[in-house]
């Protein structure tokens, strides 16, 4: 087994430091309104330390979205007993639901575009995935699959949206329920 070195342990320690600060700051101020200068004084580290590991927030920002990207991908897992269901959503809206803060200033219809591109990849390849997997069960459709799966990712990442700007209505099963009706055809 390799074990980090204490420099590796340091630069992890200094990149999770600064990605915190980053949803931190989002959450109170936005993104926009957040600088480099807020960044550093709320991880406590030098400007010099920031730029050796970014050149700017947007590069720290993209650093990140990879572990927002895993997260979707993990909360939107197959339901137990939904197999035939293409992109299923309750995970999703359970996990939003309960870091809302977080998802309606990174999402939410004032999000980061940088965000909104990546969440919406996350849907619509899972969403392929569904439905590739119903097209080999022997589902056919004359909507090609790529067209179908833009529209289902697309759909559920625009009620996520409007779920979190209308400080969810309905719990996240009631939403998943709505969704999963709404799409049902596609």
């Amino acid at each position: 087994m390799v074990t980090a070195t204490p420099r590796d342990r340091r630069v992890r320690r200094t990149r999770q430091r600064l990605n915190d600060a980053l949803l931190e700051l989002i959450v109170e101020k936005g993104y926009d309104k957040t600088t480099v200068q807020d960044l550093i004084d709320r991880a406590d580290v030098g400007r010099s330390t920031f730029y050796a590991h970014y050149e700017t927030k947007d590069d720290l920002l993209v650093s990140g979205l990879d572990h927002l990207t895993f997260d979707l991908e993990l909360h939107v897992a197959d339901e137990p007993g939904e197999v035939d269901v293409i992109l299923p959503s309750l995970g999703v809206f359970r996990h939003v639901g309960e870091h809302h803060e977080l998802f309606r200033a990174l999402i939410g219809s004032r999000g980061i575009d940088l965000v909104h591109g990546a969440a919406l990849a996350v849907l619509t390849e899972r969403a392929r995935v569904g439905i590739d997997r119903r097209a080999a069960a022997g589902e056919n459709s004359t909507i090609p699959a790529d067209v179908r799966a833009a529209f289902i990712g697309g759909s559920l990442h625009a009620f996520m949206v409007w779920w979190l700007d209308n400080d969810m209505p309905y719990p996240p099963e009631a939403a998943a329920a709505m969704f999963r009706q709404m799409t049902e055809a596609a």
